[in-house]
């Protein structure tokens, strides 16, 4: 049972708020589980698990129908919570086989994962021949797949190390069956079972076979922030936020615009947007200009709204349709849809022009769900990468089929762009800045961690009517979405990747927008939103006070911007320090960092040296 556990959900579970579905589930699985261990599977009742939960047998058998369902969930349950602590492990570990190695052993023997009431599950299943079928059909091909990793990490140490002595596939089974029976020892109810021993018996087994690479001073343990592999670290420090010069820095500005904002994906709109070929729309941003065209085709294509003539802008406004092609309005220089320069008035008069030289200068585009964006410079991950763990939840909402829906938004503001990206970022302001989301959503509201430059937000409506009648006619008059699946028809979510794109995805409307620096003190916020054909009067309904609720949030979380933007203003705030719940925050910042070093000085640099100074940095110096 090399397997034997999954569960750091658990952590989670107390960490983090869970809509009420998902955690009156779980609380009745924990209850199973208790009951397992004391019962045992046969022993084990719907009526024992109510009475264990302390709830009614008929909310068990509302969630789970059947006895032999809800043993199944449990058993699902923990199989999930193994596989996510193994990953979150994983991660950290790396492609190094011994740090690999002694992540197995700290997933297998984790205290949380690895205490009596889970382990008896897991024997329960195992033991008792009715139920081994379901261990099989849900922890089979997982178990096989740990054994042979177990063998391929042997192997691959052996290979590179002086030991033709030893049969890795033989000494990795040894190990799998070692760690499938260490576990057992904790339902020993006549000792307290010593989870470091039990590890350290695993290192000393590795040891014998392979004294050099785990030797105790060879061990680097995953989970020790100290590489080393000392075990009484001190606690990690405060993470500090960045400091306020880099708010206010025309300089540093410049280094975003050319870094962060030229180099990244901005958003420019929607397909529905430019159905026929010669449809256009528009975006002017950092000091840039670019189109994106729809060809005859049916391609769409993005090019610096440049003409390469006298730099006029070839096509005006913020969409339109051009016509048969793109003629700037100064001197009638003609572009076909592909961007190639047709016709020049007078050619004649300009000697030796090349015209297949002189076409339109041609961007990065992509489409992500139907949402185009356009790459100034730059070759770093496409949208579809980073935003691919979230790819097959987005598309229960079929985006790409949506149109444009009421106003779009454009507010200019006078505060840096990061602060609003930072609001954007975390959910600790929700229950004391959103009093209305608060209304709405309860506790249900938990921000989800990601490992790329994307991040995803949860929260889900209530039953219980809100006091605001705007609020309480949504909860009301919300039709079901039939196109979603259950788990997101009451669901408001966010999605959003740097330097600053967000959406918010919602059973009736998606609203998509962005960031844009217009200064060190100025920036602008420009979104629309979209929506699936629906005449239906309550979808309409639900549609308008979706809007009148977002437009309430987006006043309050501007109105944090002007008073984030007050405060560093003043002399009284020397920087600042973030909570876990602002692992956002912190990611986004450490970000900026990466990007641009010197904003790791705490104290202005001197005026005309901040670029050097961050060439500098990047260079090591």
């Amino acid at each position: 049972m090399a397997s034997a556990d999954r569960s750091h959900s658990l952590q989670a579970a107390s960490e983090a708020p869970e809509p009420r579905d998902a955690r009156r589930r779980r609380e009745l699985i924990e209850a199973t589980i208790a009951s397992i261990a004391r019962n045992g599977l046969s022993g084990t009742t719907i009526a024992k698990v109510a009475e264990i939960a302390n709830l009614s047998a008929g909310i068990v058998s509302f969630y789970f129908r059947t006895k032999e369902a809800l043993l199944l969930a449990t058993l699902e349950h923990l199989d999930q919570e193994f596989e996510d602590r193994r990953l979150e492990i994983f991660d950290r570990a790396g492609d190094d086989p011994i740090r690999q190695l002694e992540a197995i052993i700290d997933v297998n023997l984790d205290p949380v994962l690895c205490d009596a009431t889970r382990v008896a599950v897991w024997v329960a299943f195992w033991g008792e021949s009715q139920a081994r079928e379901s261990y099989q059909k849900v922890c089979g091909a997982r178990d096989v797949s740990e054994e042979e990793q177990l063998v391929a990490l042997f192997e691959q140490i052996a290979a590179r190390g002086d030991s033709d002595h030893v049969d890795p596939r033989a000494l990795g089974l040894a190990f799998y069956h070692l760690l499938s029976s260490l576990p057992e020892a904790v339902l020993d109810h006549g000792r307290a079972f010593d989870y470091e021993q039990a590890k350290q018996t695993c290192r000393n087994f590795l040891a014998s076979v392979f004294p050099t690479e785990f030797s105790r001073d060879a061990v680097a343990r995953v989970d020790s922030p100290d590489p080393t592999g000392a075990t009484s670290a001190a606690p990690a420090s405060l993470h500090e936020t960045l400091p306020a010069w880099v708010y206010r820095s025309p300089e540093f500005y410049e280094l975003e615009r050319e870094y962060i904002f030229k180099r990244n994906w901005l958003m420019v709109g929607h397909v529905s947007q430019m159905p026929n070929p010669g449809d256009y729309i528009t975006l002017d941003a950092i000091g840039e200009r670019a189109l994106v065209v729809r060809g005859k085709d049916g391609v769409l294509r993005a090019f610096h709204n440049v003409c390469r003539h006298r730099a006029s802008r070839v096509v005006s406004g913020e969409s339109g349709n051009c016509g048969g092609s793109m003629v700037c309005p100064y001197h009638g220089w003609s572009y076909g849809f592909d961007g190639k320069l047709r016709a020049v008035p007078s050619e004649n008069t300009f000697s030796n022009l090349d015209k297949d030289r002189m076409g339109l200068m041609e961007l990065d585009l992509e489409q992500w769900m139907g949402i185009v964006f356009v790459r100034f410079a730059g070759d770093g991950p496409s949208v579809a990468l980073t935003m691919k763990e979230f790819e097959g939840e987005a598309r229960h909402y079929r985006i790409e089929e949506m149109k444009l829906w009421g106003r779009p938004t454009d507010l200019t503001e006078s505060f840096n762009w990061k602060f609003f990206c930072e609001n954007d970022s975390e959910g600790y302001h929700v229950p004391k800045g959103h009093p209305g989301l608060r209304r709405l959503f309860g506790t249900s509201y938990v921000d989800n961690k990601s490992n790329t430059q994307s991040a995803r937000s949860y929260s889900e409506l209530q039953d219980k009517a809100s006091s605001n009648w705007a609020e309480r006619s949504y909860q009301h008059l919300l039709p079901e979405a039939a196109h979603l699946p259950e788990s997101l028809r009451s669901a408001w979510l966010y999605y959003g990747f740097n330097p600053s794109f967000g959406m918010q995805l919602t059973p009736d409307l998606v609203d998509c927008y962005q960031v844009l620096p217009l200064g060190p003190d100025q920036c602008r916020i420009e979104g629309f939103s979209l929506a699936l054909d629906d005449d239906r009067r309550e979808m309409r309904a639900a549609r308008n006070l979706n809007q009148r609720i977002t437009r309430q949030v987006t006043k309050e979380d501007v109105d944090f911007c002007y008073w984030t933007d007050g405060g560093l203003r003043t002399s009284g705030y020397p920087g600042g320090v973030l909570s876990e719940l602002e692992f956002g925050v912190r990611d986004f910042q450490d970000w900026i960092r990466e990007l641009l070093p010197v904003a790791n000085r705490a104290e202005a640099p001197r005026a005309g040296t901040v670029s050097a100074l961050n060439d500098g940095m990047k260079g090591g110096h």
